[in-house]
């Protein structure tokens, strides 16, 4: 087990979706024509994640402004901050903001909750920053600005940058394990109630687990592979379900949690 400190605590941990985008499958998987299959349209859902319970709330992703799912032909299917609003959490409520890495559908929103305590990997912070500042920041899935953003935060005392392992909070555990980004994260919840990963983008969709087959967009293919491994032996170790983080299935394994308005909140535990 991560957390070995006395008994799990009872967590909530809620998906919320606030966004969705239909696209092919040549254009989400690295190199899909080597399959040999068909092509076929896919939709991947947007989502951030609530964890809270005894008296702790982590927030972990903000979602993409508005702005970005216009530029980018992503619709947003409710403002991330309101999704957030319906589920009990305001700007000044939230204590901790974990970002499981620098993309545009992650970070989007961290200047909406401008009391809490930034929580990213270290290796994600250095990389993102020395290339924003080299001018080598070449991806198409960040915004410099947001990235500007978490360096402005940081001056000021409010980012704290995570080695590998990181207990957040009990029963909560962050992992980097790279691959998407180089300092992609993941949340490892072990709870009373059941135990959870919450895999963000370290695997956006069931097909890369299940077939072994990467996803078009990361910083090391081997590290990605590896990500894939980490997590399976994770989840057979700790009898823990894998939720991938751009899963439309994830809607329907998971119904509404009928106590919050919308739709749009999905109780893992």
């Amino acid at each position: 087990m991560l957390n070995t400190r006395g008994a799990p605590p009872r967590l909530e941990v809620l998906a919320v979706r606030y966004g969705e985008f239909t696209t092919l499958k040549s254009e989400l998987f690295h190199d899909f024509t080597a399959y040999g299959e068909p092509d076929d349209e896919v939709t991947m859902d947007y989502y951030f994640w609530v964890v809270r319970g005894e008296g702790r709330t982590l927030l972990v992703d903000t979602g993409f402004t508005p702005e970005a799912a216009r530029s980018r032909n992503r619709t947003c299917l409710i403002h991330p901050v309101e999704a957030a609003h319906a589920v009990g959490l305001t700007p000044e409520s939230v204590p901790q903001v974990l970002v499981t890495h620098f993309h545009y559908d992650h970070i989007g929103n961290l200047g909406a909750f401008p009391r809490a305590e930034v929580l990213v990997s270290e290796r994600e912070y250095e990389y993102w920053t020395f290339a924003l500042r080299t001018g080598t920041a070449t991806c198409g899935a960040i915004e410099p600005g947001e990235i500007s953003a978490v360096e402005d935060a940081h001056r000021s005392g409010r980012v704290r940058l995570l080695p590998d392992r990181t207990e957040i909070m009990p029963g909560v555990t962050a992992l980097t394990v790279g691959g998407h980004t180089p300092g992609q994260l993941v949340v490892v919840v072990e709870a009373e109630n059941g135990s959870v990963i919450l895999a963000s983008d370290a695997v956006h969709l069931d097909e890369e687990l299940e077939k072994d087959r990467a996803f078009a967009v990361f910083t090391d293919l081997d590290d990605m592979y590896r990500a894939y491994g980490t997590l399976r032996d994770l989840s057979a170790e700790l009898d823990a379900r894998i939720v991938p983080g751009h899963e439309p299935r994830v809607t329907s394994r998971h119904p509404p949690a009928p106590e919050y308005p919308g739709g749009t909140a999905h109780r893992l535990l």
